[in-house]
């Protein structure tokens, strides 16, 4: 039997709205790893819809929405 090769799921990326707790689209969409891989740290900030405001946020920030929050 030929192991099955695991597929990369591709994830929004999101972050918590510091002021509302609502999560939040940052506009990427992509796998773990390869996020993981970026050589940028500090990302552009957004305009958060939940309150309106500029956020800004770095790759310790966010989450991935379809991953259980208590997995690092």
């Amino acid at each position: 039997m030929v192991p099955r090769l695991s597929r990369r799921e591709v994830n929004q990326i999101v972050i918590k709205c510091p002021n509302t707790g609502t999560l939040v689209y940052t506009g990427f969409a992509m796998d773990r790893e390869t996020f993981e891989m970026m050589p940028v740290e500090k990302m552009d900030p957004i305009e958060c819809p939940a309150c309106h405001k500029m956020h800004r946020w770095t790759k310790k920030d966010a989450l991935f929405e379809r991953e259980d929050p208590k997995e690092p």
